[in-house]
């Protein structure tokens, strides 16, 4: 398949827009503002209207209801999703090592292997779930 450059660099815009936007997420408004004024600049020197069309219309959203204290209370959110997050992986985990307890005490080699699987993967996602809660909460603090 062939790429023309135009289609190899809206490829890379695009995906380049969703890591930025996850960045930006706890950015004040006027950071938001400027990041997407700046894509709209790029989007236009490259012809694409589309792109363009769309960026106006969330930096449109983000004029109107943007505010320092919708972006805390939207950090403050992801805060308490990732501790419930976090309150569900410890109850799974917690279940995981009863039913590898009981495996291991019917001596059942195959289900052991199982929830020591099951558990190493569990305690791997609870461990991803930490660092984001460690991060989110670091952004929280630097917004008060």
């Amino acid at each position: 398949m062939k790429f023309t450059k135009r289609t190899l660099l809206s490829i890379a815009m695009i995906a380049g827009l969703g890591t930025m936007s996850a960045a930006h997420a706890y950015e004040d408004c006027n950071a938001k503002r400027a990041a997407l004024e700046n894509q709209i600049r790029i989007a236009e020197q490259y012809g694409n209207y589309n792109k363009v069309m769309g960026l106006k219309k969330a930096l449109a959203n983000v004029n109107a209801y943007c505010t320092n204290d919708s972006v805390a209370k939207d950090a403050e959110k992801k805060v308490q999703k990732l501790e419930n997050k976090i309150a569900d992986k410890k109850a799974d985990i917690s279940e995981i090592k009863a039913d590898l307890n009981k495996a291991k005490a019917k001596g059942d080699a195959k289900k052991v292997a199982k929830y020591q699987s099951k558990l190493t993967e569990k305690q791997a996602e609870l461990k991803e779930l930490q660092a984001e809660l460690k991060a989110a909460r670091a952004q929280l603090a630097a917004m008060k």
